[in-house]
Parts: C-alpha cells; structure tokens; sequence
C-alpha cells in the first residue's frame, strides 16, 4: 500500500513538471490565435502586450498559472524548490504589474492602478528575473544528479537542458542589445515576441524532458561511475 502512494506521488510530480512545461509553450501561441481570430490583430511587439487585448484572461490565467505550479513545485535538492519559489513569484509579477499600452499610454494599469512607467519597471524587472532563473534552473540544476548511478539518456538530456538554458541567456542577451540599439523602435517590431516564444518553448522543453517525457531512463539500461569517467577525462 506505501509502495503504491509513493508511485503515486513520483506520477503527480512528473505531471507537475509537464504542465509547467506545456503552459509556458502554449502561451504565445494561444495569445496569437486568439488575438488574430476574434480581435484580428497582427502579432503585437510582444507577449506581454497581449495583456492590452482580447486575450488579457488567457495571458493572466496561464502565466498565474505555471507561477502557482513553480511555487508549489518541490525538486529534488533544496536549492531546486528555493530557484523554482522565486521564479514562480516573478512570474506572478509579470501577470500582476502589466506593461505599458501603447494604444492608451496614460491610462493606470493592473490591479493596484500604476501608472504605466512604475508598472512598466516591475513588469521588465520581473521578466528579467523569471527567464533568467528559469535557464539557470534548467543549465545548471536539472543536470545534477546521482553522478554514481549515471545512464545515457541522462546525459543526453543533460544535453538538452545545457542547450534550452544556453537559449534563453542568448535571447535575453539578444533582446537587450536589441533594446539598446533601437530604443522605442523595437516596439514596432515583433522581435520581442519572437525572442520570448524562443524562450518560452526551450523552457517548456526542458520541462517536458524534466517530466520523463522524452529519453527516460530504461530499467534495463546500463548504469556506470560517471565519476570515474570525469577522473579519466581530467
């Protein structure tokens, strides 16, 4: 009877780990069709400006969402559950602290009424903090792991988060000298929204594979030293 609730609760938690990574990659693409099939909008300048549209419910509801699943989520070694709380908070600054309109620029906004520069900082400053937790979270913390009970489809997923982690630096890094660059001018582009779809898919992927989804490691699959293995590499 213990042996089956402790199967059930390593089931809930990869679940958990699954939905995290299929509501980050489904926001973009939900904002996008909704906004383009019953508003008729072009691709606004970035997800976050969807908040001024149709799809205000359907942005808030999926990013308060996975927040609330990031805050709950208990990973594997302290650190993971300390990382995962903070993002979860960010994420929930994003959908409280909304940025600016431009359709509306004077207008107080979200649910205390900032004006649209103070809310504006807090919406940046906390997508900033969200994306770059989330590539630490899944560059340096998912990789880790009994390094003495080591398999391949480990170390190809170790692969595969180093490379969704890598992503996410690069288009934040991207996204910053794109703003220094442009200035305001971005704003009539969509590459923000490109470069926050990039990111939010490499977080949904990492996620997913986090989640047992692809490469799990097999009962039958061969387990070595990886210890060994780095003294011999050095």
């Amino acid at each position: 009877m213990l042996r089956d609730k402790n199967k059930s609760l390593i089931v809930s938690h990869l679940t958990l780990r699954k939905l995290i990574g299929l509501l980050g990659m489904l926001l973009p693409f939900a904002c996008l069709f909704g906004g383009s099939v019953f508003q008729n909008q072009p691709v606004l300048d970035s997800i976050s400006a969807y908040y001024h549209s149709n799809m205000r419910d359907v942005l808030t509801g999926i990013v308060i969402g996975f927040s609330l699943f990031l805050i709950t989520y208990n990973g594997p070694e302290h650190i993971d559950s300390i990382i995962a709380t903070i993002s979860g908070i960010a994420g929930l600054g994003i959908a409280i602290f909304p940025c600016a309109s431009r359709t509306v620029p004077s207008s107080a906004v979200g649910m205390f009424q900032l004006t649209p520069p103070i809310a504006g900082y807090l919406h940046y400053g906390s997508s900033a903090i969200f994306f770059i937790l989330l590539a630490i979270n899944s560059y340096f913390l998912f990789t880790l792991g009994d390094k003495k009970n080591w398999t391949k489809s480990k170390s190809i997923r170790n692969g595969i988060y180093r490379a969704c982690g890598l992503v996410i630096f690069a288009s934040l890094i991207t996204l910053l000298i794109l703003t220094i660059v442009m200035g305001e001018s971005l704003i009539a582009t969509a590459w923000t929204f490109v470069f926050e779809t990039i990111m939010l898919l490499a977080f949904g992927i990492s996620w997913l594979v986090k989640g047992e989804t692809l490469f799990t490691d097999k009962p039958d699959e061969e387990r070595f030293d990886f210890t060994i293995v780095q003294k011999k590499i050095k």
